[in-house]
C-alpha cells in the first residue's frame, strides 16, 4: 500500500475550486486513466477506468464534501483507491489544493517497479492538469450534484498535511477503513471490480479487443 501527497496553488477562488472537485463527473478530465464517473446516489459514484488498456469498474463512497474545505472518497470493495483533497483559501483569488492519494500499487501499476515514485508523479501531473483546466475556465460554473451532501462531515483526526499546515482531516487510509468496516446495503449488481470482457475504447481513443480484465487500476499514460 502506498500513500502520496502533493499540493498546488490554483489561481481561482476557493469556492470555484471546491465546486469542480465536489462534482465527480469532472474527474475524467484531469485524473489519469479515469474514463467516466457517474453518481448512483447521494454519496456513491460508479467509476470506469482504463488500466493498461483494460476496462475496470468499481463503486466508490463519498465520505465527505465539506463546503469549500474538503472532499474525501474511497473504493467500497476490491483494490484500495482512496483520496482526501483539502482546500485552503490563500486570498480572494488563490486556493491551495492538498491531495493525499492512497492506492494498492500492485494493482494500480502492476508492471511498474517504482510504484511509489510513479504514483507521486501521477498525482502531481493530475493536479497540474486540474489547475490548468480551472484557470483556463474549461472547468467552472457547473452545478454541484447532490448539493445537500456538501455539508456532510465526518469526525476527523488531526493529520499533518504539509509542514506548517495542520487541519482536522481523515487520511485516505482512515477513509477506506470506514468504508470497509461499515455495514449497509449490498452493493448493486455489477459493483466492484469488473472481471468481464469489453471492447470499448479506453481514454485516448485507442481501441482494445475483447479479453479478460486483469487486476489493476489507473492506466499508466504519460500526459503531454
Amino acid at each position: 500500500m502506498s500513500m502520496v501527497q502533493q499540493a498546488i496553488e490554483v489561481s481561482a477562488p476557493v469556492h470555484t475550486v471546491y465546486e469542480q472537485l465536489a462534482a465527480f463527473e469532472n474527474y475524467p478530465r484531469f485524473m489519469t486513466g479515469v474514463r467516466q464517473v457517474t453518481p448512483i446516489g447521494a454519496d456513491q459514484t460508479h467509476w470506469i477506468m482504463d488500466v493498461d488498456g483494460k476496462r475496470r469498474e468499481f463503486d466508490a463512497q463519498i465520505i465527505e464534501r465539506s463546503m469549500d474545505e474538503r472532499v474525501s472518497w474511497s473504493t467500497m470493495e476490491g483494490p484500495l483507491l482512496a483520496e482526501t483533497i483539502t482546500l485552503r483559501s490563500m486570498g480572494e483569488t488563490k486556493t491551495q489544493v492538498v491531495a493525499q492519494l492512497e492506492a494498492d500499487v500492485a494493482f494500480l501499476m502492476p508492471s511498474d517497479r517504482h510504484g511509489q515514485e510513479s504514483l507521486n508523479r501521477r498525482l502531481k501531473a493530475d493536479l497540474t492538469t486540474f489547475k490548468g483546466l480551472v484557470e483556463s475556465g474549461v472547468l467552472g460554473g457547473r452545478p454541484i450534484p447532490n448539493a445537500a451532501a456538501s455539508s456532510k462531515q465526518m469526525a476527523g483526526r488531526s493529520h499533518s498535511l504539509l509542514p506548517g499546515l495542520s487541519m482536522e482531516t481523515p487520511s485516505p487510509a482512515t477513509v477506506a477503513a470506514r468504508i470497509r468496516n461499515r455495514t449497509g446495503p449490498t452493493p448493486r449488481p455489477g459493483a466492484g471490480w469488473d472481471n468481464g470482457a469489453a471492447g470499448t475504447a479506453p481514454m485516448g481513443g485507442r481501441s482494445t479487443g475483447s479479453d479478460d480484465w486483469g487486476n489493476g487500476m489507473i492506466n499508466e499514460e504519460e500526459r503531454g
